[in-house]
C-alpha cells in the first residue's frame, strides 16, 4: 500500500514536466492552452496530496524535511567542503 503512495507522489511530478514539455508543443490555440495549465496542476496536487494520504503522516514529514531550508543548506555546505 506505501509503495501505491509513493509512486502517486512521483506521478505528481509528470503534470508539472507535462506543462512546458508538452503542452507548449500541442497543436492548440492559446486558450486551450492556457485552460490545459491549472487543469494539470489541479491534477498533479490531487494525486500527490492522495499519495501523501496513503503513505501516511511520517513518511510525508521525511519528505517535508528534504524539502526544507535548513536541510538544504547542511547538504550545500557538506557538498562544498568535499571540493
Amino acid at each position: 500500500m506505501q509503495k501505491l503512495g509513493l509512486i502517486l507522489i512521483v506521478l505528481s511530478f509528470l503534470p508539472w514536466l507535462a506543462i512546458p514539455l508538452v503542452v507548449s508543443f500541442l497543436p492548440l490555440s492559446v486558450a486551450q492552452k492556457a485552460a490545459s495549465v491549472p487543469v494539470l496542476l489541479v491534477v498533479a496536487e490531487i494525486l500527490f496530496w492522495l499519495g501523501v494520504l496513503v503513505v501516511g503522516k511520517e513518511v510525508a514529514q521525511r519528505y517535508r524535511q528534504y524539502f526544507s531550508l535548513g536541510f538544504l543548506k547542511k547538504q550545500v555546505r557538506k557538498f562544498s567542503r568535499k571540493r
